[in-house]
């Protein structure tokens, strides 16, 4: 194992222990629920940034260059791209999933919107940047790209877990969460490897799933483990459709290129 994957390893497991220390000082509080703006809004934007920080001390210098945030002549097609499915997915998980559009928000409209974009976009920045712009790249150099993309995904999967909360009753939850998120990262990690290398497609994508799933007014009124279940499935259709999509530099550029 060469230093780098090593390297790949270690921020994997040094994000793994931030979020659960962030889950640690939400778990015995109402954080989460009644007071989340402003204290646990301003957590949750702590965390995301620390988890910046720390992926930057592994690249060894503050670039965003450096993860794959490199603006291209494609830029703002990447940007559509990543868009896009992220629409797709909440197009059709609306469809599918009973829901209702009479959402109540805990703040007004013109300060919750605001407040969720750049959470939105910090959560997508800072996941990305560390698991599909270093974790992956590095995978990339080393093994072949679906075990690359697999691996770092499932890494990503476990990163989710909460390990206090880890019981019998809550293991069923978790493996749900997992996949999904397992899943979720191989979108976003094929958007990386067919963008090759670009993060923007990938940071796009996730943070439009952030934003888009707090700002509009649809909630589910179903199991979140059926949610889940779902959302996975809506995944592995993504992941289907983006297996044999052509969008990587030159065809967005409008030029030919071999099959990848």
């Amino acid at each position: 194992m060469n230093s780098e994957i090593q390297k790949s390893i270690l921020l994997f497991v040094t994000v793994t222990i931030l979020i659960q220390i962030f889950y640690a000082v939400t778990a015995h509080s109402d954080l989460s629920t009644t007071r989340y703006f402003p204290y646990g809004y301003l957590i949750h934007i702590s965390y995301y940034l620390s988890l910046i920080v720390v992926t930057f001390l592994f690249v060894g210098k503050f670039d965003f260059a450096a993860v794959g945030i490199k603006r291209v002549v494609a830029w703002k097609k990447y940007l559509l791209v990543g868009l896009f499915f992220a629409l797709l997915f909440y197009g059709i998980r609306t469809l599918v999933v009973q829901g209702t559009f009479n959402r109540s928000y805990a703040l007004p409209l013109e300060l919750y919107v605001p407040a969720y974009l750049f959470l939105g976009m910090l959560i997508g920045l800072g996941e990305e940047s560390a698991f599909r712009g270093y974790i992956l790249r590095n995978f990339l150099e080393k093994y072949k790209p679906i075990l690359a993309i697999l691996f770092s995904s499932l890494l990503f999967g476990i990163y989710h877990i909460n390990f206090l909360d880890l019981n019998f009753y809550s293991l069923s939850f978790w493996t749900f969460y997992v996949v999904q998120a397992f899943t979720g990262g191989i979108i976003m990690a094929t958007l990386y490897y067919k963008t090759r290398g670009n993060l923007i497609s990938s940071v796009t994508y996730h943070s439009s799933n952030v934003i888009v799933g707090q700002i509009i007014p649809w909630m589910p009124l179903v199991d979140t483990q059926y949610l889940l279940g779902v959302s996975t499935i809506i995944n592995l259709i993504l992941i289907a459709i983006l297996r044999f999509l052509p969008i990587n530099r030159r065809t967005l550029e409008g030029k030919q290129i071999p099959k990848v």
